[in-house]
């Protein structure tokens, strides 16, 4: 039967090679390299937040608008769209993170960076602390601690609560393909661990306008992040996906090419 998530996916409109790997605890991850194949580029794994998959239209068309500067490995999270295996809001999926690392690493970029937004944000940074770093970490619109609700926005925080802690809410959410835990073991939190990213560099972008988590997670984030880190802050931003605009694939570029010294040609 045909998913609304499969009906929603982008098609590709650049250079698009399909992967499958296997992470360590043994769940099947799927995804596409985006970009021309031997480009030297640097690699960004991209990871998406809770609800998503990598050909959501919105997101894949970010993914797009990075590939004149890097090589992107996007894929899908596990129990998201087209892989393998249970969400875990951000703590197991660290394990899909390094296994598209590895994949990318073995395609001999000479950098590479991971990019997560909403609960990847959550995962790329969980990764590097705990698992192994790559050469940046980009982290979007993440929460510090699982205190979220703290200072969401009231309305966003009812439509959030209704469509993954009620039974109708998660009915509909795996007609989009998206499998949710009936039970979660809540891991470390980002401002726990992301201290053990130093000496590796880290941004962390955050909107102004972001109704579920609040700005404060990110400011928590940045004085908890040992050196080198860079704070960006949008005043024109939502949450996750609402700030991925083409404008901002370019100047995230940007930062990317200035933090990890490579010569930048955009």
């Amino acid at each position: 039967m045909t998913t609304v998530q499969q009906v929603t996916s982008h098609h590709w409109r650049v250079p698009a090679e399909s992967f499958t790997v296997t992470t360590d605890d043994g769940v099947r991850i799927e995804g596409t390299r985006l970009g021309e194949t031997g480009s030297g580029l640097p690699a960004v794994v991209l990871a998406h937040g809770l609800i998503g998959w990598h050909r959501k239209p919105r997101f894949a068309v970010f993914a797009e608008h990075l590939t004149p500067w890097f090589t992107v490995y996007a894929f899908d999270a596990r129990g998201h769209g087209e892989s393998d295996g249970v969400s875990d809001f951000g703590g197991a999926e660290i394990y899909d993170v390094d296994a598209v690392v590895d994949l990318a690493r073995q395609g001999g970029h000479e950098r590479l960076v991971t990019v997560g937004a909403s609960m990847g944000g959550i995962a790329v940074i969980r990764h590097a602390a705990l698992i192994g770093p790559p050469d940046l970490v980009v982290s979007i619109s993440s929460l510090a601690s699982w205190d979220w609700h703290a200072g969401a926005d009231p309305a966003a925080r009812r439509n959030f609560q209704a469509r993954v802690n009620t039974a109708p809410g998660r009915a509909a959410l795996r007609a989009w393909g998206v499998r949710l835990p009936e039970e979660w073991d809540e891991p470390e939190a980002p401002e726990d661990v992301i201290a053990k990213i130093a000496p590796t560099p880290i941004v962390i972008v955050h909107g102004q306008n972001d109704m579920l988590f609040s700005v404060e997670h990110a400011r928590r984030l940045y004085e908890a992040a040992g050196d080198p880190k860079h704070l960006m802050i949008g005043n024109r931003f939502g949450h996750a996906e609402d700030g991925l605009s083409p404008g901002f694939a370019r100047r995230l570029a940007n930062v990317i090419y200035d933090e990890t010294g490579l010569p930048w040609s955009g």
